[in-house]
Formats: structure tokens, C-alpha cells, sequence
């Protein structure tokens, strides 16, 4: 390289010709794991594998679990805590006295990727340049998902098509499209269970005057949602979970969707009140 030769030639004017690598002083390397070097005394021929296993089993012994860590969309304060738990407990206590679980639709947005590369480790003889995949592409295609859905199934989903912006006026038109669905799929809904109850977040445009204004006309009830409150949005911590990013996606979508057993939309939304409960047993902390 350029800086080898640079380096090179300033030694070459200090009469020093040797191009070999100068040994480079550094602290040596120190074993200090006594547990690890009992287990390589029992039997130095054990496998990574075997040694992994060994430790694992160790840690379960412990009492410890392997968690995920995850992102967190944003760290809460003390007020947005206390204001998880005061909600997660009414809605845990109306809940109790009567179940509204059935009432719920649910909707949300995410972005699918039509490539999704994966960084992966490789093994390499010493000296030989490490394997770089190729970086990512932030400029890649995608696709806006945005879809409702309820404990029977989706009852309504639309893929905007590239350059639409998602802004007040396309939501309110998403809601007019979702009441049909709803009236076509569900002709029963409204004298069975009641009301509607809406579940979606607080962005700006799902709050907007228009949209309020078309939700009330609909006499829709909406259910409180606390800003950053991903562990109760049946889409994030269950429909999106399991969703699998393909290049089809127009026709993947549907397949999916369609390939989903009721129970699948069933667990999604009855899992609320545990939820509810887990974020008053963690006094309004993420719980996972």
C-alpha cells in the first residue's frame, strides 16, 4: 500500500533496508478465567461446542434465562411510566368487568424492504483478508404496509403505491376503506358486539381534526394509547414480529395473511390484558 512504501522509503533514507514487520511491544495475553481453565484440564480435546454447552448449562443452574435485547423506541421518563401503569390498570380493570377484547381493531404502518442482507461471520486462515459483505443499500426499494386487523383476521390492508405520501387526508380515506371492509366481512359486527374500538397510535395524522371528525361520525370509540408504548400494540409486539420481508410483496402480503389461522389473530389480541398487567407489575417500564 501507499502507506507502506511512505513508510518504507523514510526508513530506507534512515539507512534501515529491513521491510519486515518490527515486533510491536504490547502487554501479553493473560489467562485469568480459573473456571474455563478447569474445564480445558479435565479434557483439553473438548470442542467449542462442548465447552459453550458446559457454561450454558452452568448458567441455567443459576437460575439465569437467555433474553433478546431489543430496541426500545425511546427511554422513558417518570411521568410517561406513571401514566403507562395508571392506563395498562383501567384498561386491566374495564377488562375484568367486561370484556372488550372483541370490539378491537388495531392497525398500524411498517416499511417492508425487498432486500434484507444479513451480515454473517466467516472463518479465515491467519494472514487472509476477512470477508466483507456488502453494505446495505439505505436507498433500496420498499413498501409502506399499512393494515387492520382484528382477533377473527385482517380486515383490511393497503400497499400505497411509490412517491404517495401517507398524510391526514389518505388516512381518513384508509378509515372510510376499513369501515366497508368491515361492513362487508363483518355484517354482524354492529349488532353483535357494540361499537368499534380503534387501537393505533398517536401520530399526528391519526389524531388530526378530519380523522377525529370522520371517527366520531362513525361513532367509533377509540382506546387510549400512550405515546411510545410498543409492548401494547398487538401490530409491534405480534403481527410484525412474525412478519418475513420477501421481494413479492403485493402477492406475498396476501398469501401470508390469508395462510394465518384464526387462533394466529386470536392470541394477538387477547394477549392485551396480560400486557396491561405486566406493565403495572413493572410500574410502566418496557417489560420486554
Amino acid at each position: 500500500s501507499q502507506d507502506t512504501c511512505e513508510c518504507w522509503f523514510k526508513g530506507f533514507k534512515s539507512d534501515d533496508f529491513d521491510v519486515k514487520d518490527k515486533e510491536r511491544p504490547g502487554q501479553p495475553k493473560k489467562f485469568e478465567d480459573q473456571q474455563l481453565q478447569a474445564l480445558f484440564d479435565e479434557d483439553a480435546c473438548q470442542t467449542q461446542k462442548q465447552l459453550a454447552q458446559t457454561i450454558s448449562d452452568g448458567l441455567q443452574a443459576m437460575g439465569k434465562i437467555l433474553k433478546e435485547g431489543k430496541w426500545v423506541p425511546h427511554q422513558l421518563n417518570k411521568r410517561q411510566m406513571e401514566n403507562q401503569k395508571v392506563i395498562s390498570k383501567t384498561l386491566l380493570q374495564q377488562h375484568e368487568r367486561k370484556s372488550f377484547l372483541h370490539q378491537i381493531v388495531t392497525g398500524n404502518e411498517k416499511w417492508i424492504y425487498s432486500e434484507n442482507p444479513k451480515c454473517t461471520k466467516s472463518w479465515v486462515d491467519p494472514g487472509q483478508p476477512q470477508h466483507r459483505p456488502q453494505r446495505p443499500n439505505r436507498f433500496r426499494k420498499k413498501t409502506m404496509l399499512c393494515v387492520w386487523w382484528d382477533q377473527e383476521g385482517v380486515v383490511f390492508y393497503e400497499l400505497p403505491k411509490p412517491g404517495e405520501t401517507n398524510n391526514t387526508e389518505c388516512y381518513r380515506q384508509q378509515i372510510i376503506n376499513l369501515n366497508h371492509a368491515l361492513i362487508v366481512k363483518q355484517p354482524e359486527c354492529p349488532r353483535r358486539h357494540g361499537k368499534v374500538i380503534l387501537l393505533h397510535d398517536d401520530e399526528p395524522l391519526h389524531t388530526s381534526k378530519p380523522v377525529k371528525d370522520m371517527l366520531k361520525d362513525l361513532a367509533w370509540k377509540i382506546l387510549t394509547h400512550l405515546p411510545y408504548s410498543a409492548d401494547l400494540a398487538p401490530s409491534d409486539y405480534h403481527l410484525f414480529q412474525h412478519l418475513k420481508m420477501y421481494e413479492e410483496v403485493e402477492n406475498w402480503v396476501s398469501e401470508w395473511f390469508a395462510s394465518k389461522k384464526e387462533k394466529f389473530y386470536w392470541d394477538g389480541i387477547q394477549t392485551l390484558p396480560e400486557r396491561w398487567g405486566k406493565c403495572v407489575a413493572s410500574d410502566g417500564h418496557y417489560f420486554e
